[in-house]
């Protein structure tokens, strides 16, 4: 059995690595740019706005794509054509790489398209460091527009139209583009270079590329973090401590932001009832609220001026320490690092955790109370038909299947409409929940009050996942006995004169558990997924809703963390099948 076991667990480690490559490169076909998605859409290339914002926006997209590991090749090595230059994950952005990567599709000359595409984003930059006060403003629409689609457009013959629509915009412009002729000349010779000097030979001769172990497969499989040696932690921890602080401060500066901005405006409307001599008011007192006004202002804009000087400082100190530190993309799915949310940057560890919790908890009972009702029902059944007490074997089996085809979302919806409100005199259970908000806010609560409110709430999510499994699993149990007492042990058993209680319970139903453990080996990836449906329903934040909530907002890393988890315990469910089925019938060998 020993030997069996290590077999299989050595057996397990290249299966891991299996499904790890296959989730790895399904999380690398999802859509959407995750470090747009996590910049909420707002570092976009093609929107060039002033050169300011664009630079920024560009250094956030780079500090994050760094943060995420996304600045690295994807794996250890490519298999592709010389077509196609080895640095070409260097361009972070999505659509950008698609761009350069369609182009090569159909040109092979990776030089010139780079030359096309490193001009292209010249004159971005470029046209984003025109003021808007000394630009035409549909002119500047038009141009950025265009711009935007020639960072998506592949086909020559759209390319040249919307490089003929930016042309046409500066020759007829008077205003500040009037001077970016021979820039866009340059773009368009660019261009022109592509499809006048095709390589398509080269998309046809394979080449081999070795990167190293600084890919993002092996940063998300085992990280960049030292494994056997320490990091000091003392700067990382300064940093933290200076990030926190500003935050401190962040909302003071905030208040007399506010504070300022509504002081302007009521001296303002004091300053038009001076000029405007408003009837009724007193000049000489209205110039002396006027006059407190003023001297308001400068103290809240002096403690504005200060707080903006304390947080700068802050920032820099920060951004002093933090380009001395190396900085690490994470430990790696091995050592429990899944890396971070999309939505809202949490650490998908601590999301996982937190909605685990109530799916164990809630497929734990129904799990047990399954097992513990189906399998003695099971036994009972294929009793009832040995000794051809048909009546209550049909109506048995006639009620099970009734049970099982009754959709487990509409009898939650049922249950919740008929016993969670008052309006049919059978307001029994919570609408919703896990916890009554009263007793999960109370510190004083006792284990029993608290135990017993979230059994309370639990009790109608678990019926509804119990009820569909005790006919599946019932008749499982039964067919596997009625084929087990029919086995010449068991008539010679009958035939020693043991009772049938015995001859059931110790002969025919130890070696009629086999299907039922082949079942079992399907609970540990079910009690990880949870129920979507149900959760939905009453409101559980179970790993079921926080699935659901993450394919409608690609939340990838989440999605692709608890497909993973599903995969090893499916492995690890199969293992203790085995050992089941030596421990229920020593006669089963591994050898």
């Amino acid at each position: 059995m020993f030997q069996y076991i290590v077999k299989r667990i050595l057996i397990f480690i290249p299966t891991f690595f299996l499904i790890s490559l296959l989730i790895f490169g399904l999380s690398k076909m999802a859509p959407g740019d995750p470090v747009e998605v996590i910049l909420k859409g707002g570092m976009q290339s093609g929107d060039t706005g002033q050169q300011e914002q664009l630079v920024s926006g560009e250094k956030a997209y780079a500090e994050k794509a760094k943060e995420l590991g996304l600045d690295k090749p994807t794996f250890y090595f490519s298999f592709t054509s010389t077509a196609y230059p080895a640095d070409l994950y260097k361009i972070q952005k999505a659509h950008h790489r698609e761009l350069v990567g369609r182009l090569i599709n159909q040109y092979g000359n990776s030089e010139q398209i780079m030359a096309y595409y490193n001009a292209l984003r010249d004159f971005e930059f470029a046209i984003a460091g025109v003021p808007s006060q000394n630009a035409d403003y549909t002119a500047k629409r038009t141009i950025r527009s265009t711009l935007n689609d020639l960072f998506l457009d592949y086909t020559d013959e759209t390319i040249r139209f919307k490089q003929n629509t930016i042309k046409e915009t500066i020759a007829n412009d008077t205003t500040a583009f009037s001077g970016f002729s021979d820039e866009w000349k340059t773009v368009i010779a660019a261009y022109d270079a592509v499809p006048n000097n095709p390589s398509t030979y080269k998309l046809y001769i394979p080449t081999l590329r070795w990167y190293g172990f600084d890919n993002q497969y092996h940063t998300w499989m085992f990280g960049d973090y030292p494994w056997l040696s320490s990091v000091d932690s003392t700067d990382y921890k300064q940093v933290a401590v200076l990030s926190e602080t500003i935050l401190t401060k962040t909302p003071k500066r905030d208040e007399f932001t506010l504070t300022l901005r509504q002081l302007k405006s009521d001296s303002l409307a004091v300053r038009y009832q001076i000029d405007s001599i408003v009837e009724g008011i007193n000049l000489d007192s209205m110039q002396l609220v006027l006059q407190d006004m003023r001297q308001e202002i400068n103290e809240v804009s002096a403690g504005l001026a200060s707080v903006n000087n304390e947080i700068d400082v802050l920032f820099a100190k920060r951004d002093t320490l933090s380009q001395n530190l190396v900085k690490f993309t994470g430990k790696g799915f091995l050592r429990g690092d899944f890396g971070i949310s999309y939505m809202d940057n949490r650490p998908v560890a601590t999301k996982i955790g937190e909605a685990l919790y109530w799916t164990l908890l809630m497929n734990f009972f129904a799990i047990l109370i399954s097992y513990l009702i189906s399998i003695p029902l099971g036994v009972k059944s294929a009793t009832w038909k040995l000794q051809n007490r048909s009546t209550i074997d049909n109506i048995n089996t006639t009620s099970l299947f009734v049970l099982y085809s009754l959709p487990s979302f509409w009898i939650g919806t049922i249950l919740m409409v008929f016993l969670t409100t008052p309006e049919y005199g059978l307001d029994w259970f919570p609408s919703g929940g896990v916890q009554d908000l009263e007793i999960a806010q109370d510190k004083n609560a006792g284990f029993w009050t608290v135990l017993l409110d979230i059994l309370h709430h639990m009790i109608l999510p678990i019926f509804c996942i119990t009820y569909g499994s005790l006919a599946f699993l019932s008749r499982q149990m039964r067919s596997s006995m009625l084929g087990v007492v029919r086995q010449d042990y068991i008539r010679t058993a009958r035939a020693k004169g043991l009772s049938e209680r015995k001859v059931i319970w110790k002969h025919a139903f130890r070696n009629s558990l086999f299907p039922i453990i082949t079942l079992f080996s399907a609970v540990f990836p079910r009690a990880l997924s949870g129920s979507i449906a149900i959760e939905l329903i009453y409101t559980i934040p179970g790993m079921g809703t926080l699935v659901f909530t993450s394919i409608i907002a690609r939340d990838w890393p989440v999605v692709f963390t608890i497909v993973m988890f599903a995969a090893i315990l499916t492995m690890i469910g199969n293992l203790i099948a085995d050992i089941l089925y030596a421990v229920v019938d020593p006669r089963v060998s591994f050898k």
